[in-house]
């Protein structure tokens, strides 16, 4: 029996559909849904009219979230009107926890909503809406754990391989490692739908590594809203002895260990925080590859400052210093945002500068949109949606640039890449990434899917590399 064939019932299966939006994080939280769906005899299916449960996780990140939800929450009205009258609808994730009863107020159909910290509490809210048929609600954040031995993050407790919503058995995987943040960014809701910071053992993430190797997976993405923060709240409570090295680099090395695992990956990483430890573990264990996401949002001092980013763009070069030494090819991906309130012309270019001058393999760039909740939403200096639209356009016309040319210097490199899956339009087409994480696309008259190859780099685009096997 594989993770994906659970064991047979003569009770009729009942279907659930399950859309995910936002981050990785999210992707693994949904999978952990479903592994405790098919425990009640839920499997997966691709159609809202043939679903039963209808489970919308969702992202508050981005402007216009709730709107979003409500918009998709109108459509499952009318397919249940018309086709599906019995459908149940759960909303999960970071609108859940924002919007609350508000959100249930605004969409009538909604029967369960859950926050990300309380999604083991799904099966037990499925019950008591199937008993009472009334709506059911469950937010908030577990509290952290007093005197046991591993973290009362119950839902992450389970080390068993999760299901793929796909269904297929994915070579690279996600791990949630922790829940929460402290940091409390101007700009950011994540400490307000997220809740603290709160770590898994170290144990229960080794173990869940070695469920999903044997299940097939090569990769595994280690994931967290400040993945350099992991385990300091173990240590403090003496769940975990300290080391010089620090918690999350003693993790990253005990995973790097699991037989089978070819690579291994985190994010996300606060600049503020990471160390010099963690930095130098590139160099010495070859699984973590040659790339790291490391989000740096503004390229101005002042900025950075009233986005409450706790770091200076000299000490993030720092840190880039530090990676590069290792390998002058590191490649490095980040996140920025444009137009934050009071941002001028001035401050704009820095961004710009470092951009240049640090050539970031590609970014994530955006738009600031006011978070409710947050300090930055009540600054009074917002720049105009204008301006911050011609600044996006400038940023992401560089940014295509440099990853054009990074990209055509490839060409005629040869590359180690870990192949994750064959196009389904193009049979014998096989897309990996490159230890530096860029995408390869390989053709091959035999199966590469799971295989570590090393090709010749012939061809380049912006979104990705040719290789030829050799």
């Amino acid at each position: 029996m594989t993770i994906n064939q659970p064991a047979e019932s003569s009770v009729p299966k009942k279907k659930v559909l399950i859309e995910t939006w936002g981050c990785q994080m999210n992707v693994a939280d949904s999978e952990n849904m479903l592994n405790m769906l098919q425990k009640e005899n839920y499997e997966v299916t691709d159609k809202a009219e043939d679903a039963d449960l209808v489970l919308l996780n969702t992202c508050h990140i981005r402007e216009k979230a709730t709107h979003k939800v409500l918009s998709r929450l109108g459509r499952l009205r009318e397919i249940s009107k018309d086709n599906n009258p019995n459908m149940k609808i759960a909303v999960a994730g970071c609108v859940a926890q924002a919007e609350g009863k508000k959100l249930m107020a605004k969409a009538d159909n909604i029967d369960i909503l859950l926050g990300p910290g309380k999604i083991d509490d799904l099966p037990e809210l499925l019950g008591q809406q199937e008993q009472s048929g009334k709506k059911v609600m469950s937010v908030g954040f577990r509290p952290k754990a007093q005197g046991t031995a591993k973290s009362e993050l119950k839902y992450s407790q389970t080390t068993e391989a999760k299901p793929t919503i796909s269904g297929k058995s994915d070579i690279s995987r996600y791990i949630n490692i922790a829940q929460g943040c402290n940091n409390f960014c101007t700009f950011c809701v994540v400490p307000f739908t997220r809740g603290r910071e709160i770590s898994r053992h170290i144990d229960e993430i080794v173990t869940e590594t070695k469920n999903l190797v044997q299940e097939g997976a090569k990769e595994v993405t280690l994931l967290g809203q400040n993945v350099n923060s992991y385990g300091l709240d173990l240590v403090e409570q003496s769940k975990l002895e300290p080391s010089a090295a620090g918690p999350f680099v003693d993790l990253l090395a005990a995973v790097a260990e699991v037989p089978g695992l070819e690579r291994l990956r985190f994010t996300t990483s606060n600049p503020h925080d990471f160390s010099k430890p963690i930095a130098d573990l590139f160099g010495a264990q070859p699984k973590l590859g040659r790339y790291i996401h490391l989000p740096v949002q503004s390229g101005n001092d002042e900025v950075l400052e009233r986005m409450k980013r706790k770091v200076t763009v000299a000490e993030y070069w720092e840190r880039v210093h530090w990676l590069r030494s290792i390998d002058p090819e590191m490649a490095i991906s980040t996140d920025l945002i444009v137009g934050f309130p009071g941002e001028t012309d001035e401050q704009f270019e820095d961004t710009l500068k470092l951009v240049e001058e640090l050539r970031y393999s590609f970014i994530f760039a955006f738009k600031y949109s006011p978070r409710k909740g947050t300090a930055a939403a009540r600054f009074l200096d917002q720049v105009p949606e204008e301006v911050k639209s011609e600044r996006l356009a400038r940023l992401n016309d560089l940014q295509n640039r440099i990853t054009i040319e990074l990209n055509e210097q490839e060409i005629g490199r040869k590359r180690k890449v870990l192949c994750h899956y064959e196009s389904k339009k193009e049979p014998g087409i096989f897309y990996g990434r490159t230890e530096q994480f860029r995408l390869v696309r390989i053709p091959s008259g035999r199966n590469l899917v799971g295989q570590m190859v090393h090709v010749e780099i012939i061809g380049a685009n912006k979104t990705a590399l040719v290789g030829k096997l050799v």
